[in-house]
């Protein structure tokens, strides 16, 4: 089989199908989430479980109430950066079985990053449209980066 060629077809994985699917995947862990109406897990040693009580006061914002919403994702943010020191504060007292932790805090970063990423697209939008994209993004990329802290709060470690 070619390099990249998804099996059982003759055609190379385009990054269209990729991003597809990642976004299938999105789209059905937010669907659980919203049909379960929160998420019950438990904490890991003291590292609080994060929630989307954040997103769900500004996700309905419109266009007209952009300061309320920027002074949300800073919230949120701010909220990622506290979850994100203390995993590493959490880190840097294990003695052990690391692996895990560090591939799922991996994610953890990389959700971090495309919050940041996102925050700049909302700062540059000037239109009513491109402002509900960047929100919308925004929102995603919220969630995932939850979805990666929570990940963390499951992960083993001695």
């Amino acid at each position: 089989m070619a390099p990249g060629a998804h099996a059982g077809y003759n055609r190379p994985m385009t990054m269209t199908t990729i991003l597809r699917t990642r976004l299938l995947a999105f789209a059905l862990a937010s669907a659980a989430l919203t049909l379960s109406g929160g998420r019950a897990y438990a904490d890991t040693d003291g590292v609080v479980s994060s929630n989307t009580h954040l997103w769900t006061l500004i996700k309905d914002d419109t266009y007209s109430q952009r300061d309320h919403f920027s002074k949300g994702v800073d919230a949120m943010s701010y909220k990622l950066n506290d979850e994100t020191g203390q995993l590493r504060a959490k880190r840097a007292t294990m003695i052990a079985d690391t692996d895990e932790w560090d591939f799922s805090m991996k994610e953890v970063d990389a959700s971090r990053a495309l919050l940041t990423d996102r925050m700049v697209m909302l700062s540059k939008a000037t239109t009513p449209e491109t402002w509900e994209e960047a929100k919308a993004r925004i929102g995603e990329a919220w969630i995932r980066s939850q979805l990666a802290v929570d990940a963390m709060n499951a992960t083993r470690t001695i």
